[in-house]
């Protein structure tokens, strides 16, 4: 299947409602900020996902431009992070979740998702981590204002990345975005 560089995100839901129903996989492509290309971003793609009951998987390079990632239809029974379930809590009280994602998210497993042992645990960013960020004074001061709620997914988020550079990338953007007195990317309210 060809890539499709979808410029807005509404550009992409009509997509959605045009092909969520008998089309099995879209790869979604994305240019890289620095391009100056007008394009929707991973965040914004995972909101339109979840609202047909997709979601995005496979990430791969096209060119040094841009890179794709493969979307598809979610299996009622695959896991549910922290941040897709905070994601479906906002889309649903903007009222932008469809029959179909609902339903998909209804038949999830509750206590798989929910209670996953991992996210459970992982209440406080580790020292070393947060020490990284007290070293920011304005930023910190952002991080220690945030809702419980929004920190443990933010946490999760840096602490489930499988490489140490990741989560460390990660942890940085945590540090930029509170200085910047954001949220970081991926749990922004983003505008259509």
């Amino acid at each position: 299947m060809k890539t499709i560089f979808f410029p807005t995100q509404s550009d992409l839901r009509k997509w959605f409602e045009e092909n969520h129903e008998h089309v099995k996989e879209i790869w979604v492509g994305y240019y890289k900020k620095a391009t100056g290309i007008e394009s929707i971003d991973w965040s914004q793609s995972v909101d339109e996902a979840l609202c047909f009951g997709w979601i995005d998987g496979i990430r791969k390079s096209v060119d040094d431009k841009s890179y794709k990632i493969r979307f598809t239809p979610r299996n009622p029974k695959s896991h549910w992070s922290a941040v897709n379930l905070k994601k479906m809590e906002v889309l649903q009280k903007k009222g932008l979740i469809t029959e179909a994602g609902l339903e998909v998210f209804n038949l999830r497993d509750k206590t798989k998702s929910e209670h996953s042992s991992y996210e459970q645990k992982v209440k406080k960013l580790p020292a070393e981590y947060e020490n990284k960020i007290k070293v920011n004074i304005k930023a910190y001061k952002f991080y220690k204002e945030l809702a419980p709620s929004y920190k443990k997914a933010t946490i999760h988020w840096i602490v489930s990345a499988k490489k140490e550079e990741t989560k460390l990338r990660r942890l940085q953007i945590l540090i930029q975005s509170c200085e910047e007195n954001l949220k970081v990317p991926l749990l922004r309210n983003n505008k259509k």
